[in-house]
């Protein structure tokens, strides 16, 4: 589970804008992928509506998973699609 986890954190940090001064609604995030990827939408697709959705303005926080520096929201919303979805981190 904590592998999956953090691949799609992985995942999930490529695809938040790279602007400063957003952050991601975790569990709106993880809602919105959920019920994408229930559809048949492709993991790839999911993410960017999913982010789309659930982007907002403010300032992350950083912390530090196995010696890479990641914004908290984005592990939060990893975390929230792990929960929510398991399947789909296959």
């Amino acid at each position: 589970m904590i592998k999956s986890i953090l691949l799609a954190t992985a995942a999930l940090a490529m695809a938040v804008p790279v602007q400063a001064g957003y952050v991601i609604l975790p569990h709106l995030y993880a809602r919105e992928y959920c019920s994408l990827r229930s559809m048949g939408v492709s993991s790839q697709e999911a993410t960017r509506a999913a982010m789309r959705e659930s982007v907002v303005s403010g300032q992350s926080v950083k912390v530090t998973i196995n010696g890479q520096r990641v914004d908290h929201d984005v592990v939060k919303a990893a975390r929230a699609v792990a929960d929510r979805c398991p399947q789909y981190l296959q």
